[in-house]
Order: structure tokens, then sequence, then C-alpha cells
């Protein structure tokens, strides 16, 4: 199982989604806005609160958006590798965020929890493959 950070502004969402993380035995750490997500990260006034496996990382944010989020990751040495699942209801913003190595899958809005988990799955077995190999 892993730490996850969930990022996503609807409410409903966010709880929805950490109680089914939560239920398949992962640690979850969630997040409103992109704004939160700097200082938990420590990309923003200070060290780092806690540093998330995966995170899962809703596009369309108040403040601070996914974009910003991962160009902000993107800069920082310690968060620049972690693995990042974007939430979107935006097919189209797919080619927007290859230059991001570490965005490992997009699942769009609304999402089958089936699909989310297995995404997650998919990114824990990478992350748990020995280096170089």
């Amino acid at each position: 199982m892993a730490t996850i950070l969930v990022v996503e502004d609807e409410p409903l969402l966010l709880k929805n989604i950490a109680a089914l993380l939560t239920k398949s035995g992962h640690t979850v750490l969630t997040a409103g806005d992109g704004s939160e997500v700097l200082k938990l990260l420590g990309l923003e006034g200070g060290s780092a609160a806690a540093v998330p496996e995966i995170i899962l990382l809703d596009v369309m944010l108040p403040s601070v958006n996914g974009y910003q989020v991962l160009q902000r990751m993107h800069d920082a040495p310690h968060a620049k590798d972690l693995p990042v699942i974007l939430l979107t209801g935006y097919t189209e913003l797919r080619d927007a965020f290859q230059k991001f190595k570490n965005v490992k899958a997009f699942l769009h809005k609304p999402f089958d929890p089936k699909r989310l988990l297995n995404a997650l799955a998919d990114v824990i077995a990478d992350l748990r493959q020995p280096s170089g190999g």
C-alpha cells in the first residue's frame, strides 16, 4: 500500500476518493487546492510537511491549478519524480502535460473507481520495481 495525496477542490469527490483509498489500505493525505499542495510538499513557505508516494491531482483547481503545481514540482529536486495521476474533465489537455515525465496516468471525470484503483496499482508496481531494471 502507498501514501497518496489526493488533490481535489470538490469536497464530496475528495471525501469519496479518500474513503475508497483508505478502504483499499492506503494512507491518504488530502488537499483542496494547489496552494495547499505547494505548502505540503515544501515548495512554498518552508520544509515539506509530508511527502506522499503518489499524487492524484485535479487539473482545474482554485488559486494554483494542476499545471502550475506540476511546473513547481518539476523545478524542485525532491518533488520532480513524484508520480502523478491527473484527474480531469478535459480530454484535450493530455498534450499539455507530456513534458512532465512524472505524469503516469490520466483519469477523465467522472471515472470508475475500479479504473482509479487499477491506475494506482500500476503506479505502485512501478514504484516497487528495483532501480535499473
